[in-house]
C-alpha cells in the first residue's frame, strides 16, 4: 500500500465519519427514550460541540493521520538537498548550493543559512555544540549551534569530504577518489590524529561497538579497530559501490546498486540480500524493527521489517532522487534533487 493511496482515501473516510457521528447520536437517542419509557436509567446525552471529549474518546484512532502519511514539504532551496541530522529542536540540511540551512522542527520556519563553503556540502554529523560539515571544497568547516558562526575549519583532504561521523572524541571523515581515505581527528584540538589509507574513493561511514565501518566505491565495507586504527576485516560480494551503511542490532545493512546486503557484525558473514529500488541505494536508517531506504531512479522510499525482508510500506511524493534520511520524534525527514525536504509520519 503506497502513501499515495491513504492519502486519497482520508477525505471519503473522514465524510464518512460524518455520517458515522450523525447515526450514532440518533441511535443513542433512540435507545434514551425506550430506557425513559421503561423507566431506566439513560445513558449519557452525546453532544458532541459541548462535550468534545466523545470524538477523542469514541474516534481518537480514527482521527489520527495515518502512518506514512506525507505532512509536511520544506521548499525553499535553491538546489538539492544532499544531508541532514538535528540538534535539539534544530534540522540542519546540506545542500548542493554550498549552504546549510536551519530550521525549527516544530514551527519548520527558516532560523538561518550558514554560508562559508566554497563547494557543495556532502555531509554533517554533529557533537555536542559543534556541526561538522563536510564540503566539495575538500575541507570541514566547525560551526556552533548556538552562535551559527564557524569556530575552525579542518584542512587536510586533497578531494571532496564525502562522509563523516563522531566517536568518542574523533571524528572520521571519507573522502572522494584521488584522495581515497580517512582521516581521523581530535575534536577538541581539529588536529590530525591517523590517516586511514583506502584502495578507493569512501562513500559512507559509520561506528559500531570501538569498531568503524567504511563503504566504498570499490563494492567492499572495510571494518577497522578504533583504538589501533587497524583493518580488522573487509566484507565482499556486493553488487555494485556500497553507497550507504546503518547497524541496527548485530546487523550491518549496506545500500549498493539496486539491492541492500545483510551482514553479521559479529561474525562478518553476508546473511542475505534484498531490495526492490530501480537503481542505486543512496541512503538507509533504521528505527525500531523497520529499515528505510531511498534512491533509485523511481524516487521512492521503502519501510522493509528487518525481521522478515518484507516491504512494510512505499512512500511517494518526491519529484527527484532522494539523497538523504534521517528520523526524529517519531518523524521521518527526507531531502532529494527536487530541492525539498518532506516529513512523514512514522
Amino acid at each position: 500500500m503506497t502513501c499515495t493511496t491513504v492519502m486519497n482515501n482520508i477525505i471519503e473516510e473522514r465524510y464518512e465519519l460524518c455520517i458515522c457521528l450523525a447515526r450514532i447520536a440518533n441511535e443513542r437517542d433512540i435507545k434514551n427514550k425506550e430506557k425513559w419509557e421503561l423507566g431506566e436509567e439513560t445513558q449519557e446525552k452525546l453532544d458532541l460541540f459541548t462535550i468534545p471529549n466523545h470524538i477523542k474518546r469514541m474516534f481518537g484512532d480514527f482521527l489520527k493521520t495515518p502512518l506514512y502519511t506525507e505532512i509536511k514539504i520544506l521548499d525553499g532551496h535553491t538546489d538539492g538537498v544532499s544531508c541532514m541530522t538535528f540538534h535539539e529542536n534544530k534540522l540542519y540540511s546540506g545542500n548542493y548550493d554550498k549552504t546549510i540551512r536551519v530550521c525549527n522542527t516544530e514551527t519548520y520556519e527558516q532560523i538561518a543559512n550558514l554560508r562559508g563553503h566554497t563547494g557543495e556540502v556532502y555531509c554533517l554529523t554533529l557533537n555536542e555544540n559543534k556541526l561538522y560539515s563536510g564540503s566539495g571544497d575538500n575541507t570541514i568547516r566547525v560551526w556552533n549551534t548556538d552562535t551559527h558562526e564557524i569556530v575552525a575549519v579542518l584542512e587536510g583532504h586533497t578531494r571532496y569530504v564525502s562522509c563523516m561521523t563522531i566517536h568518542e572524541n574523533k571524528l572520521y571523515s571519507g573522502s572522494g577518489s584521488g584522495d581515497d581515505s580517512i582521516h581521523v581527528w581530535n575534536t577538541d584540538t581539529h588536529e590530525i590524529v591517523a590517516v586511514l589509507e583506502h584502495p578507493s574513493w569512501v562513500n559512507c561511514l559509520t561506528i559500531h561497538k570501538n569498531k568503524l565501518y567504511s563503504g566504498s566505491w570499490d563494492e567492499t565495507i572495510r571494518i577497522w579497530n578504533t583504538e589501533t586504527y587497524e583493518e580488522i576485516a573487509i566484507l565482499i560480494g556486493h553488487t555494485g559501490s556500497v553507497q550507504c551503511i546503518t547497524i541496527h542490532e548485530n546487523k550491518l545493512y549496506a545500500g549498493c546498486w539496486d539491492t541492500i546486503s545483510i551482514w553479521n557484525t559479529e561474525t562478518y558473514e553476508q546473511i542475505g540480500c534484498f531490495g526492490r529500488h530501480s537503481g542505486t541505494v543512496n541512503c538507509l536508517t533504521h528505527y525500531e524493527n523497520k529499515l528505510v531506504s531511498a534512491g533509485g531512479k523511481d524516487n521512492t522510499i521503502w519501510i522493509w521489517n528487518t525481521e522478515t525482508y518484507k516491504e512494510i510500506a512505499t512512500l511517494e511524493g518526491h519529484t527527484g532522487s532522494v539523497k538523504c534520511l534521517t528520523i526524529h520524534e517519531n518523524k521521518l525527514y527526507s531531502g532529494g534533487w527536487d530541492e525539498t525536504i518532506r516529513v512523514w509520519k512514522i
